[in-house]
């Protein structure tokens, strides 16, 4: 009777497992040569696993190993990046799906006009970025002309340039649903879901899709994490009552959103090392010296974990109005509650506490405030 060492089956077993689990592809690209020397690139898992590869008269060639079909950004660089233009740079980034077995790659002009062939979620993300590409121009052009603006110190330009970005997202968002709809069962439906979902978790806009998914998507482990963070974004869409809290203030004594109730709050996740938050540090004075006496108020929320940090980044905007943090930083309990992914991130209430705008910031705050107030 054959005998079997135990631990050496399991061994087996394991690597078997392993083996299975990998799901290797090759992806092979052809390009216009040039005189530069490039590479491609391609990232995935969230930017966490990256290829790279030489392009070599014109062709390159990434391999790679996958648990599933997967979101991924390819790109083609210039070994020197700094001699790479804002619409070079854009032009050869192509947005795509990979999956097991060949991929090709093929363009005669850039990578933004690529043909992209495939298992069939290669094929769908690539119809739909052929679908987008005339969206993607625009968004170039107006990358383009926002950083001429932005040069010229022309505040009314720049945030007419961000005007449209809004008219384009809801663009973006139409072939969004459009995709989802045509196609419920693809795997890219779920991507797109994530997509609108955002990292300021619109749960307006990811559950009319998510709704549109078919039942094997939704009970996958990806589709069960989406579902749990729609409910969560559901806590600051539009009309909403906001779920309240209470943190300890700059002085140490406890302070509850609901303290405010009867004033329109704009709630406010911020952190004194986040530039962006920084940046927006004057139009947030400017707007509660205008209508703080109009019944409004800011109730800010730090994500910060060094309390000396906190308190002088507080001194030094000139914060007048209610600070609240737990110094746990991105574990800030307001903040997981609110879903917060992102900063700066906010909501603003009414005076009955019911979410009325989303993510306001420099102009759009001070018109919301003007429509309210005046």
């Amino acid at each position: 009777m054959m005998k079997y060492n135990f631990s050496s089956l399991v061994f087996i077993l394991s690597a078997f497992i392993a083996t299975a689990q990998e799901r290797p592809f090759v992806l092979e690209g052809s390009i216009p040569n040039t005189a530069d020397k490039r590479k491609a690139v391609l990232i995935w898992n969230n930017g966490a696993t990256a290829e790279e590869a030489p392009v070599v008269n014109g062709k390159f060639t990434l391999r790679g190993t996958l648990e599933a079909p997967a979101a991924a950004t390819l790109m083609i660089q210039k070994e020197k990046q700094d001699s790479q233009s804002q619409e070079d740079m854009f032009q050869n980034m192509l947005s795509m799906f990979i999956d097991t077995g060949r991929i090709l790659v093929t363009t005669k002009t850039t990578l933004l006009a690529a043909d992209v062939t495939g298992t069939k979620p290669v094929k769908d993300m690539a119809g739909y970025q052929r679908a987008t590409v005339s969206l993607k121009n625009i968004e170039l052009e107006l990358n383009k002309k926002y950083t001429q603006y932005r040069m010229e110190n022309n505040d009314a330009a720049m945030a007419q340039i961000l005007e449209l970005y809004n008219q384009l997202t809801a663009l973006y968002y139409l072939e969004q649903k459009a995709f989802v709809q045509k196609n419920p069962a693809s795997p890219v439906s779920l991507h797109m879901v994530k997509e609108a979902l955002g990292y300021s978790l619109d749960a307006a806009k990811a559950d009319p899709l998510y709704a549109l998914l078919e039942p094997q998507l939704k009970e996958s482990a990806t589709g069960k994490e989406m579902a749990a963070q729609i409910e969560v974004g559901k806590r600051s869409m539009l009309g909403a009552v906001a779920q309240d809290f209470s943190q300890p203030d700059s002085s140490g004594n406890a302070i509850a959103l609901s303290s405010l109730r009867g004033k329109y709050v704009l709630l406010d996740f911020w952190a004194s090392w986040c530039g962006p938050c920084r940046a927006e540090s004057p139009n947030l004075v400017k707007a509660y010296q205008t209508y703080s006496s109009k019944g409004f108020t800011i109730f800010s929320v730090s994500l910060d974990q060094d309390r000396k940090k906190w308190i002088k980044a507080i001194e030094e905007d000139r914060y007048t109005w209610p600070q609240a943090g737990d110094m746990k930083g991105w574990q800030n309990a307001a903040a997981r509650d609110y879903g917060v992914q992102g900063i700066p991130f906010n909501v603003l209430l009414n005076d009955k506490g019911v979410v009325i705008a989303r993510n306001l910031r420099g102009d759009a705050l001070e018109k919301k405030l003007k429509e309210i107030f005046e």
